[in-house]
């Protein structure tokens, strides 16, 4: 006997928020069911924080997928681009520290 149910879609403001709070350590990966890559992200750090940031930047553009396949639910360009701007805030606020 077959399961005909559809796999559960994920949805976008969670795996925005875990990838930009802890996608240093490939939460949003688990989340997403990518297991192997998330136990990989977690060993490497977020791939020294590369590979982080082009998942966060994926996620923003809505071109990151689940493990089956399926696009995020509940994309929001503006949620998106609102934490594209507190990133670069940040970034540039700790590059300002470090320069004094």
């Amino acid at each position: 006997m077959t399961n005909s149910q559809p796999a559960a879609q994920r949805s976008f403001p969670v795996t925005l928020l875990l990838c930009f709070l802890l996608g240093g350590l490939g939460v949003h990966r688990f989340y997403t069911g990518y297991i192997g890559l998330g136990i990989l992200q977690l060993l490497t750090a977020g791939g020294c924080g590369i590979w982080y940031l082009i998942d966060l930047i994926s996620i923003i553009f809505n071109k990151y997928k689940d493990a089956d396949g399926q696009e995020l639910t509940g994309y929001n360009q503006n949620i998106g681009y609102g934490v594209l701007i507190v990133l670069a805030l940040i970034i540039i606020i700790c590059y300002a520290t470090m320069m004094k």
